[in-house]
């Protein structure tokens, strides 16, 4: 009989043993770790959608399709302001011309300062100023002329000034022909052609041009035509073949000359009575091309130098 007495204490001793471990813990725990594993276990305890829930309905017509994304706006490019048109320069007027070439230079001038940026002014300034022998103004003048109205260069009369100041003094030659080197595009080595060639030139400005059509700069500005006649000129043997079929395609009258000359009988080396062809071996080809100029005669020709005119 004690002995299940003793079991009995002992096991209620251990009871409130261990409920007191329990209301200490329950006493000692951390407030937001106990509201953290309670929420963690209302996650856990709620129920998920059975399958059975999706209505019949639903299951017919599928999964719901993918929103439909809504395109970004595009990006519009700023327009460009507006390039205000440039005015049209200001023109002297008929009556202020006439009255500005009454007075000479120096209303011209005037006028010019006015109207800087009117052709027929500068025009007129030019050729008053080469009339009263200040030709390194008329040739300045000119310069502007043709940077303003590259047409001018076609200018019968200017030109005629240009070439007349070519065959003056050597400093203002020498400006000319540099007007004709650089600012006159393919009118100008033309020019140049036509002081080397014309007999009214002398020795010395012809050289001078001779030397500058061989500049690259300037002979790219020239036509063909004016480079196989240049070529042609230079030769002091018969021209080749190949020469020759250049002038045959891309020759005028300036070729021409040169060509007549090479076809033109000589007084044989080995005989002071015989004449003789000197290019006998490509005067066939020579003919042919010569022919075919001819035919081209009614384009605008090019003043073809005299037949005593020395190459140089």
């Amino acid at each position: 009989m004690n002995r299940p007495k003793a079991a009995a204490s002992l096991a209620a001793l251990g009871l409130l043993t261990a409920t007191a471990i329990v209301c200490g813990a329950v006493a000692l725990r951390d407030p937001a770790a106990v509201a953290t594993l309670e929420r963690g276990a209302v996650v856990t305890r709620r129920p998920a959608t059975p399958a059975a829930a999706v209505s019949s309905g639903e299951r017919a017509m599928g999964p719901a399709p993918a929103p439909t994304p809504t395109p970004e706006p595009t990006a519009t490019a700023p327009e460009e302001p507006e390039v205000p048109a440039k005015a049209e320069p200001s023109r002297a007027q008929p009556a202020e011309l006439e009255s500005a070439l009454a007075g000479g230079i120096a209303a011209l001038g005037a006028l010019a300062q006015r109207y800087p940026e009117d052709p027929a002014v500068l025009r007129a300034l030019a050729l008053a100023q080469g009339r009263e022998k200040a030709q390194a103004a008329a040739l300045t003048t000119a310069k502007r002329l043709f940077e303003l109205a590259p047409e001018e260069i076609g200018n019968d009369e200017l030109k005629q000034l240009i070439l007349r100041i070519a065959n003056g003094p050597p400093d203002v030659a020498l400006t000319a022909l540099d007007l004709m080197a650089k600012h006159m595009g393919s009118r100008g080595p033309d020019l140049l052609y036509e002081v080397m060639t014309a007999p009214k030139f002398g020795d010395w400005i012809r050289d001078n041009a001779s030397r500058l059509m061989l500049d690259s700069s300037v002979r790219q500005l020239a036509t063909p035509a004016l480079l196989v006649a240049d070529d042609l000129r230079r030769l002091t043997e018969c021209p080749t073949s190949a020469l020759i079929a250049r002038a045959r395609e891309e020759g005028d009258v300036r070729s021409l000359h040169y060509i007549k000359a090479h076809l033109t009988p000589q007084r044989c080396a080995n005989s002071r009575k015989r004449r003789c062809l000197k290019c006998a071996s490509v005067a066939k080809e020579l003919r042919a091309a010569a022919n075919v100029i001819e035919k081209r005669k009614n384009e605008k020709p090019a003043a073809a130098p005299p037949a005593a005119s020395a190459a140089r």
